[in-house]
């Protein structure tokens, strides 16, 4: 007799607690087939095309106030620009590190512009007449 009334509140229990259990899974399967519709039917707001905004220009050039820079040249390139009234050098250089050495003047006369070169540059004249061309 013990034994059926513990039989009895066993079943009970046993019923209880996995009736819920199927339902609650049929629940889960329904919330998530809803889910994944909404989140796959929905629009996208990203734009088409990538818009690429200009970025603001940087300085190219660092001016550095310093002594004058003992170079041994191999080649000096000089680009005169009348409009701006002024004279770009490059100097190619050998046996040093910087292998490049950009000089700006205010001046586009020839004259002024050798002398100053060869003033920059620690040279004479003549060996800075030599090493000059145009571009």
């Amino acid at each position: 007799m013990l034994k059926s009334k513990l039989f009895k509140k066993l079943r009970a229990t046993l019923f209880e607690l996995w009736l819920p259990i199927p339902l609650f899974a049929v629940a889960c399967w329904g919330l998530s087939g809803i889910v994944m519709y909404v989140v796959l039917n929905r629009s996208l707001l990203a734009p088409k095309y990538l818009i690429v905004e200009p970025k603001a220009k940087l300085p190219t050039q660092i001016i550095v106030a310093a002594l004058p820079l003992k170079v041994a040249p191999s080649a000096i390139f000089v680009e005169v620009d009348k409009n701006k009234g002024i004279s770009r050098v490059k100097v190619k250089t050998k046996n040093t590190p910087m292998t490049e050495v950009v000089y700006e003047f205010p001046t586009t006369d020839e004259n002024q512009l050798l002398s100053e070169i060869s003033k920059a540059l620690g040279m004479s004249r003549e060996d800075t007449k030599n090493l000059i061309k145009k571009y």
